[in-house]
């Protein structure tokens, strides 16, 4: 996040769906009944921490002006989420759960103070060129 204006993503219809699917991703997941498939201690946090972190990471690239409103968004969506588990026969709610979510939203804010928040138009750039100068 610098003083300079974000640039204008070319594919930011591309971006915005595939932020879109990782968000129903998320929902879903949330939601549905799975089985742990790594068995650490705590694994279930690195996942919410993981998730929750790509969220914001993905959102604040795709949408610089409204880092905001995703910083205080995605939160609320775990605390949902959370609370909508415990209606489930299968899953129950936790604050640790919860608390997992907003580090994760916290790892993914700060990364976007990084150069790595300008990945996305890296990558345009990339596909940008490669169409420019006709290389199969």
């Amino acid at each position: 996040m610098t003083d300079q204006p974000a640039p204008v993503l070319i594919f930011y219809r591309l971006w915005w769906s595939l932020g879109c699917l990782m968000l129903l991703t998320v929902i879903v997941l949330s939601l549905v009944r799975i089985e742990q498939p790594i068995q650490l201690e705590n694994a279930d946090k690195y996942e919410h921490l993981i998730a929750y972190g790509s969220l914001m990471f993905w959102w604040g690239m795709v949408q610089p002006a409204r880092r905001r409103f995703w910083f205080l968004v995605l939160p609320l969506l775990g605390v949902a989420m959370e609370f909508l588990q415990s209606v489930t026969p299968y899953r129950f709610m936790s604050w640790s759960d919860a608390l997992a979510n907003l580090l994760g939203v916290l790892l993914g804010s700060l990364l976007l103070w990084t150069p790595a928040a300008r990945v996305l138009v890296v990558v345009e750039r990339q596909i940008r060129n490669r169409f420019d100068s006709g290389s199969p």
